[in-house]
């Protein structure tokens, strides 16, 4: 690896990754310490574990049959079902709180569970089906001579069985550390208090920043325990290097299962994808006349969300696509770190840090660290606003580049060395271009993932002028037309990219296993 770039790339990811932690963690005070392990803390971590188990449950009791099914069987339009079973993680956790809490009346612990579970249920379905498409035809066409259907599902199940346990394991860390859904599914009824919220209270509301890091160690540290485990899983269960012999496996025949599988697959996708859509279009109206949509109403709420926030809907798209183009030429060179230099299995873990650390608690890092008089220009700047969002969702296009350099020979860089080719030329002219798919795929998760962040933006003062803050802010003044055409726009930006893909692409979006 070329020495310049790699310095660099680490001084990036140390200045907008690790800053904000360790700017945080100067803030702790012997005094802070003394309330570690009260009664308190103790039920907030209960609640906290129930509630990643409850949603990792759910997650992976839809996500593991629909991955199966959409990626090996023939149900009727698969094609066009893949993409749509990932609205529910695309859309901000804050759209599902509102939607389903307004079709179903619930509130509470179980509300959170379920919503969030619906929230992650597409991590478990896409570490499931692309686990089964790096299964080649041999072993599956042996099973089925051997003994039919039953024998290929006893071969595939143990093959992709670490990637849906990784699935599972980013689908509780995802739960975990939400903020949006349990402060406002709470907002109604009985409070059900998680670590997540209970850190920005701890800062808000007692103005203890030494509180409020302590508060989250117990969070870190269960973070952690399960995130180190979902890493192994995921290179032990899909990271394997495709060689020229692999041939994928033609689709299993349902039969005369076809018809009603395919059914109940576009029932539960698409209500568990659409309806949050639909209701968002019912709001926007402020409901339906006898002639179906009210029109009207339609074109007025999206005629004032436009007037009163399309400065907000631009600084989040400024924002959000400046800190794709910032992460995706670092987290390249960071992978290709992590994969082909000796020792880093255990840099991947330390890169993931700012992923275990909760969003909150890492914006109040970032408000220590750049809230000084020296700085102000920064602090008062979207400048800060995409380095949040750089630092946080860095690790996204690693992960993903990682594993689409592990499935590439490492050989055409060797051949490249023994050319007289530099490390910096090598990783430019010969890694980078067949990675273009999976680094166009990076810049999207940035951007899509930056544009429905909201727990980052509520304590930095740039960040308020994002759009997913003004929908977060606007609930609460009962303007459900107003709120539901704004988060309609927000949709139509999130799902935007990868329209675009599926319009112009010629293949399929590259994905981390």
């Amino acid at each position: 690896m070329s020495k310049p770039l790699v310095s660099v790339a680490l001084a990036v990811f140390l200045l907008l990754g690790l800053g904000p932690i360790l700017v945080m963690g100067a803030r702790v005070e012997g005094a802070d310490l003394a309330d570690l392990f009260d009664e308190r803390t103790l039920s907030l971590l209960g609640r906290t574990i129930m509630l990643g188990l409850g949603a990792s449950a759910i997650a992976t009791l839809l996500g593991l049959p629909i991955g199966y099914l959409l990626s090996r069987t023939n149900v009727f339009g698969r094609e066009w079902l893949r993409p749509l079973c990932m609205v529910p993680l695309i859309l901000p956790p804050l759209f599902l709180g509102i939607t389903w809490t307004a079709l179903f009346e619930l509130r509470g612990a179980l509300a959170t569970i379920c919503i969030l579970g619906i929230s992650t249920f597409p991590i478990v379905a896409f570490f499931s089906s692309t686990a089964l498409d790096r299964i080649g035809a041999g072993p599956e066409e042996a099973a089925r001579l051997a003994g039919g259907r039953r024998a290929v599902m006893r071969v595939q199940l143990p093959l992709i069985l670490p990637a849906v346990l990784c699935g599972a394991c980013m689908a509780f860390l995802f739960a975990i550390n939400d903020f949006a859904v349990p402060d406002y599914v709470s907002s109604l009824g009985k409070k059900f208090n998680v670590y997540a919220d209970e850190v920005f209270a701890s800062y808000q509301l007692e103005e203890s920043t030494g509180r409020a890091v302590v508060t989250s160690i117990p969070l870190v540290l269960l973070t952690m325990a399960f995130l180190i485990p979902a890493l192994w899983m995921r290179r032990g269960g899909s990271m394997a290097t495709v060689s020229g012999k692999f041939r994928l496996a033609p689709p299993m025949e349902l039969g005369s299962w076809r018809l009603p599988i395919s059914l109940l697959c576009w029932v539960v996708v698409g209500t568990l994808s659409l309806s949050p859509i639909g209701r968002m279009l019912y709001e926007a109206g402020g409901g339906t006349t006898e002639l179906g949509w009210n029109v009207p109403g339609l074109q007025a709420a999206f005629g004032l969300a436009l007037e009163k926030s399309r400065l907000d809907l631009a600084n989040s798209l400024l924002c959000s696509a400046a800190a794709g183009l910032l992460t995706v030429p670092v987290a390249l060179v960071l992978a290709h770190l992590c994969e082909r230099a000796r020792g880093g299995r255990g840099l991947e873990l330390l890169l993931c840090l700012p992923m275990a650390v909760p969003a909150i608690l890492y914006s109040i890092g970032e408000v220590g660290m750049w809230n000084h008089t020296w700085s102000r220009n920064i602090y008062d700047s979207n400048a800060l606003v995409w380095m949040i969002y750089s630092g946080r969702f860095m690790i996204f296009p690693i992960l993903l580049l990682t594993a689409a350099i592990a499935a590439q020979s490492p050989r055409l860089e060797e051949a490249g060395r023994m050319a007289g080719v530099g490390p910096a030329r090598r990783l430019v002219s010969l890694v980078a271009p067949p990675l273009r798919g999976a680094m166009l795929t990076g810049w999207s998760m940035v951007f899509v993932l930056s544009m429905r962040e909201l727990d980052s933006a509520i304590l930095v003062p740039a960040a308020n002028h994002t759009v997913i803050f003004r929908v977060f802010n606007q609930i609460h003044f009962g303007r459900d037309d107003f709120v539901a055409a704004l988060s309609l726009l927000v949709v139509f930006f999130l799902l935007l990219p990868g329209i675009l893909w599926s319009l112009l692409g010629r293949r399929k979006a590259e994905v981390m296993p």
